[in-house]
């Protein structure tokens, strides 16, 4: 009997963390051009990959990758990344 709870609580944090990615997958990251120096230091904190610096040198962010962790926001010195629901 005490397994069924047990398998009960796992597949009820299952559901619970497929509910947060999806959620987090609703907010991506976003650069603000004007706040942005190009400094890479987002890039280097994303552990998905999903930001690279464009040709201007400025941050550009793949939707399809950002996970939404907001690590990149954390790394950024000049605020110049933040999380929106689009």
């Amino acid at each position: 009997m005490n397994h069924k709870r047990v398998i009960a609580v796992l597949a009820v944090l299952c559901l619970l963390l497929g509910s947060a990615y999806a959620v987090a997958k609703l907010m991506p990251a976003v650069v603000d051009d004007t706040l942005c120096t190009g400094c890479g230091k987002c890039v280097d904190r994303c552990p998905e990959g999903a930001i690279s610096l464009n040709s201007s040198g400025y941050a550009v962010v793949d939707k399809d990758k950002c996970t939404g962790c907001g690590k990149c926001t954390k790394a950024c010195p000049f605020e110049a990344l933040s999380l929106k629901t689009e």
